[in-house]
């Protein structure tokens, strides 16, 4: 029998494709409810997740199939989006080279040098040397080195004060100045579909990622998974030998033989259960979404400007029509971890967030206001360090034969938490478990 740890998205893709190949399997999951970053919260109309989900291509192809596979691909929805910046009251577009012009913080010069280094030109030797084209193109060769210094050498300090600063400050808080360069540069100029005017082309699968996790569930077997069950032990010798399930309110304790067990959790519970540490700095982020009757902006990403208690507004209902949700607009608004920092309570951060978005937002009124929900989550920092800190998907040399891994401290998560990257790391720590198995049999049958 295998294990997965987690009824994350991560954890159901990896349960979902083991039992597709005839694996017996059974999750455990310490809530009462399943999904992770899938989870969903009811609206007047199509339920709608608790945090921004969408999907992006190439990078998320491997969803996509997955997605097919389960006969959900019909219902996923492609469309153009925008990301802006707020300056000065005003939400500007930054999707494309020449929209940086308009950008009042930025000098002509500053404008040219992001211009160049989105574009992949390196123009930092001018005018002793030619700008050098394909410069950027391995992002990976960045990976050791600092955000902030990357940004003062290849561009200005202004680049990196008035346009990548803001952006990190609002995934990564106070961290933003370790970030790795590699981040930025996949952030800037990752391989993504966009229009021939630059804005990124996101998919949606209609009626919510509640879909996703009702075709995981069944591929699984609803039987096969236990909720408000908390795995406290994974015993090992030269391998995995059984884990201890502490069933609170119904059977109590039970250890449970297995075969194989996948971790799909953050890394303080699989540091918990095996002793395998990681070094990659974790961080909460607040989300706050709100429903309004009143539209605020028809651009899906917006980064704030740096007096806001928000850092970022992702506008839900530009990507998805309105009414989905009875004619209500839906808004995302994040920071980089400064609420949960301060240990600011749930109704603080409603009532000061929603004070700053209608300062903002002349449009917006809060008696306008349907709904509002508060949700935290934990992502990692990639720091210049990251590549050395994530966490293998198989532990065989760190932990045991027979143990993976498939949480947020995986390789497939980067660059940052997304429903692709958590479904990326769970049929990828599938896949190595199951032609690991068959390897084994195959030896197996050879001896006899």
């Amino acid at each position: 029998m295998i294990a997965v740890v987690g009824g994350t998205c991560s954890g159901l893709a990896a349960a979902a494709r083991l039992a597709e190949r005839g694996h017996d399997v059974r999750v455990v999951d310490a809530s009462d409810e399943i999904g992770g970053l899938a989870r969903t919260a009811v609206t007047n109309g199509d339920p709608i997740e608790t945090v921004p989900v969408s999907l992006s291509r190439p990078e998320d192809d491997r969803a996509c199939d997955l997605l097919a596979d389960l006969g959900l691909d019909a219902g996923l929805e492609w469309h153009p989006t925008r990301s802006g910046r707020y300056v000065d009251g005003t939400v500007h577009p930054i999707d494309a080279p020449w929209e940086f012009l308009a950008l009042p913080d930025l000098s002509f010069g500053d404008t040219a040098r992001l211009a160049a280094l989105t574009s992949g030109v390196d123009g930092s030797g001018l005018p002793r040397s030619l700008p050098e084209r394909g410069a950027y193109d391995d992002h990976a060769a960045f990976a050791g080195v600092p955000a902030r210094e990357f940004l003062h050498t290849h561009a200005s300090s202004r680049v990196y004060d008035r346009f990548v600063e803001p952006v990190l400050a609002a995934r990564f808080g106070s961290h933003a100045p370790d970030v790795s360069a590699a981040w930025v540069l996949d952030h800037l100029r990752a391989d993504r579909e966009t229009t021939r005017f630059g804005r990124p082309i996101r998919g949606y699968l209609a009626g919510s990622a509640a879909r996703l996790v009702d075709a995981l569930v069944e591929t699984i077997g609803p039987e096969r998974i236990h909720t408000n069950a908390r795995v406290t032990e994974v015993a090992v010798g030269d391998a995995v030998e059984s884990i201890t399930v502490d069933r609170a309110g119904e059977s109590g304790t039970e250890t449970w033989a297995v075969d194989a067990v996948v971790i799909a959790t953050g890394p303080a519970p699989l540091a918990e259960l095996t002793g395998h540490g990681c070094s990659l700095p974790m961080q909460t982020r607040t989300c706050v979404r709100v429903a309004t009757t009143t539209a605020l902006t028809d651009l899906y990403r917006v980064t704030m400007d740096a007096d806001a208690p928000f850092d970022e507004l992702v506008a839900h209902t530009a990507l998805v029509p309105a009414d989905r949700y009875d004619g209500h607009h839906q808004y995302y608004l994040l920071d980089g971890g400064t609420a949960a920092a301060r240990d600011r309570s749930t109704g603080a951060i409603e009532r000061r967030w929603i004070e700053a978005l209608a300062e903002r937002f002349a449009a917006f009124d809060p008696n306008d206001l349907r709904t509002v929900e508060t949700a935290r989550f934990r992502q990692p920092v990639y720091e210049a360090s990251y590549r050395t800190s994530l966490v293998p998907i198989d532990l065989a040399d760190d932990v045991a034969d027979g143990v993976y891994y498939a949480g947020i401290a995986s390789a497939p998560h980067y660059p940052e938490r997304r429903l692709g990257g958590a479904i990326d790391a769970g049929v990828a720590c599938a896949d190595r478990l199951d032609g690991r198995d068959r390897d084994r049999r195959a030896r197996r049958q050879m001896r006899l």
